[in-house]
This record gives structure tokens, C-alpha cells and sequence, in this order.
């Protein structure tokens, strides 16, 4: 018997997938965050499609649509497709939902949203995105989200490339979790520090996605969006900002040439590399450290004349990366958009040294 063919919307101006991992203790969250959806509904402009596994809502997983208003002027969920149980840190399941969306939901600009903890590119014990409380905890590293797309047909595949790769989770915007998806989508909106539970306000960012309005002030609005609600509410210690993939290689090269002129100086400045480490903005992984923070402690700390110019190479790369860079509060007020990694401790380093040698932006790009 032939495959029942997916049936195919009207193609409009945006689309936003949401993958909920949600078999966690963040299950709840989801389901509000479902709901904020709905407050702002599709639109003749926007399409909203999801999917989400959860711990004890439901069985398996199931797939949401997002419609238009009814006569009432409200938006509603409907159940497109139930699933068996997933695990959401296989790749398999991600790359199925990704693609089917795009087919089903077509779209000029698409915004996929990874919704979940998230830790960097962490992966054991930490485990950095996709997380599965049923699955033995396994989880999605940079490498398998990137599988996971290219699977589902995106970058050079028949679906070209997501105009904004959302991550909806903790520590995930750093320099070579970005590097990871260049030339799978064009910008990236994520968070520097943990996020609080109420994660993104998805309302808010539903109703920023207006016809005509281009992929930069989408991902713009979410920052804007994200920061302004938790004013609202009193959160602080929030960060979000929006990243340009494009411009991602040479922020790796200015890095690598940092790298370089450090290690050249390392008899005579290792005391003084260590100060501005120590010196330099961290996050709830202390071994995430804010990149333009880093390099102004840099400038400050070491005497060498190439490091200096490095460090002033590297802050301009990435202030043309960052589009938009959003904190609140006292303790995040120097984010600049976009983390590293550096370790200050030697067993920190060992112990996650493997999993960063498997990044691409590692093996790009070597004097880091």
C-alpha cells in the first residue's frame, strides 16, 4: 500500500516549529507555554505547529497545530498526529519532526525552536539539549542536532536553509555551540545564562512574526520580547540575544589569532591570563565565560602589543555578529551576546576536552 502523502498547507510568510522536549521535570512549562501559543494564534501570515513529549501528561508524543481564530476571536489546539513514546535525545525523532513541519507547514522563513534544559555542548554526565527522563536520561549533542537537521533536510538539502534556529534552554549561546549550525540556518536566538522555567514568552513572539516582517527583526523582537517580560515580573540575572551565522567564521578567526599570540606569550603572561580569567564574566557553567568581557580583561591583563590587537579584532567580530544583545540585572550586565569556553582548571579542561575536540568549530579552528 502507498505511503498516505503528508498533507501540504498554504505556503506563508512564517512558520514556527516548536520541539518540546518535555519528558523532564520542565513538562508543565511546556504545556504553559502551549498555551501562551494559543493566546496569540496562527494567523493568514504564520503558521504553528508542535511537538511534545511529556512526563505523565499523555502517552507518547503528540503533534499541535496552532490555528487561526474562530468566530469567538480565539485560537485552539488541534491534535494533527499521537505518537508512540520518543526519545528526544535521538536524533531520529528531531530530524521527523522537522522535516514533516516544513512539508506540512510550509513557509518563506521558518523559525525551529530546540525547547528543553540545555548546557552548552556538555553532553556527560551534563547533558546539553533534548533531554529524555524516560530514555535514561539521553540527551542531543551538537553534533546529533546538527545530524538531526541536515537529516531533516535542511542547508543544502531540499529545504534550504531555517531563517532563526531558537534554542529555548540554558547556556546555549556560546561561539561553538553557534558554529555548529553555520550554514544550516541564518541567525540564532538563545540565552548566555539559565533561563528561567517560563522560558521564552511565546505570545509575544508569535505576535512579533507579522507579515513582511524580515528574519533579523524577528529574532530582534524575541530578544526584546524575552528581556521586557522578565522586567515585568522581576526576574533578573536573564540574557538572550540574537547571533548572525554568517559572520561566525571570522569571529573563529580572530579567536584563533588570540589563541595564537597568547600561547606565544604563555612563559611570561601565564600569571597575567590567569587574572583576567578570573577577572571575566562566568555563568552557572563557570567554565562559560563571556567572549567580549574575556578579551577586554585580556587587553587590560597582558602587556604584549599583538594580544591587545587580537583582543580588539576579536571584540569587533563579535559585535558585528550580535544583531542584538539583551540582560537584566546586576550580574549579567556584561553580557555581550556571545560565550566561550575556558576552563580555568586543568581537570575541567580534561574532563570535557573530548567533547569539545568532536565540535566543528574545534576542529576549524585550532589554536583555542
Amino acid at each position: 500500500m502507498a505511503q498516505k502523502k503528508t498533507r501540504t498547507n498554504t505556503r506563508k510568510d512564517w512558520a514556527i516549529y516548536t520541539y518540546i522536549a518535555g519528558d523532564n521535570n520542565l513538562s508543565d512549562y511546556g504545556l504553559l507555554d502551549i498555551s501562551e501559543m494559543e493566546k496569540a494564534g496562527g494567523s493568514r501570515n504564520l503558521h504553528i505547529a508542535i511537538q511534545m513529549d511529556t512526563a505523565g501528561e499523555h502517552d507518547g508524543s503528540v503533534r499541535y497545530e496552532i490555528g487561526e481564530p474562530d468566530f469567538s476571536g480565539e485560537s485552539h489546539r488541534a491534535v494533527i498526529m499521537r505518537l508512540p513514546e520518543q526519545n528526544t535525545g535521538d536524533p531520529r525523532y528531531l530530524a521527523d519532526f522537522a522535516k514533516w513541519a516544513s512539508e506540512r507547514y510550509p513557509a518563506r522563513n521558518r523559525l525551529l525552536v530546540i525547547w528543553n534544559h540545555g548546557a552548552g555542548f556538555m553532553h556527560t554526565p551534563t547533558r546539553d539539549i533534548g533531554y529524555d527522563d524516560s530514555s535514561k536520561g539521553d540527551a542531543l549533542t551538537m553534533g546529533e542536532l546538527r545530524w538531526a537537521l541536515e537529516r531533516a533536510g535542511y542547508g543544502n538539502g531540499a529545504l534550504g536553509r531555517l531563517a532563526i534556529l531558537g534554542f529555548d534552554a540554558c547556556l546555549m549561546n556560546m561561539l561553538e555551540v553557534a558554529y555548529e549550525f553555520v550554514g544550516l540556518a541564518d541567525l540564532i536566538v538563545g540565552s548566555q545564562q539559565t533561563e528561567p522555567g517560563d522560558g521564552w514568552p511565546y505570545a509575544d513572539v508569535i505576535l512579533g512574526m507579522q507579515r513582511g516582517a524580515q528574519a533579523p527583526r524577528v529574532a530582534k523582537n524575541i530578544v526584546d520580547k524575552y528581556i521586557a517580560y522578565y522586567k515585568n515580573v522581576g526576574t533578573s540575572g536573564v540574557t538572550q540575544s540574537a547571533v548572525e551565522l554568517r559572520t561566525l567564521a571570522s569571529v573563529g578567526k580572530a579567536v584563533d589569532s588570540l589563541g595564537a599570540a597568547l600561547i606565544r606569550t604563555l612563559p611570561t603572561s601565564a600569571d597575567s591570563i590567569r587574572e583576567a580569567r578570573v577577572k571575566t564574566l562566568g555563568y552557572e557553567e563557570p567554565t562559560y565565560v563571556d567572549l567580549t568581557d574575556l578579551v577586554d580583561q585580556l587587553a587590560t591583563s597582558v602587556g604584549n602589543s599583538k594580544v591587545k590587537s587580537s583582543c580588539r579584532a576579536v571584540k569587533a567580530a563579535v559585535s558585528k555578529a550580535v544583531i542584538l544583545n539583551g540582560t537584566y540585572g546586576a550580574t549579567v550586565k556584561q553580557s555581550k551576546g556571545l560565550s566561550i569556553w575556558f576552563p580555568l582548571l586543568n581537570t575541567d579542561y580534561v574532563q570535557r576536552r573530548g567533547e569539545y575536540v568532536a565540535l566543528r568549530y574545534s576542529t576549524e579552528f585550532e589554536y583555542w
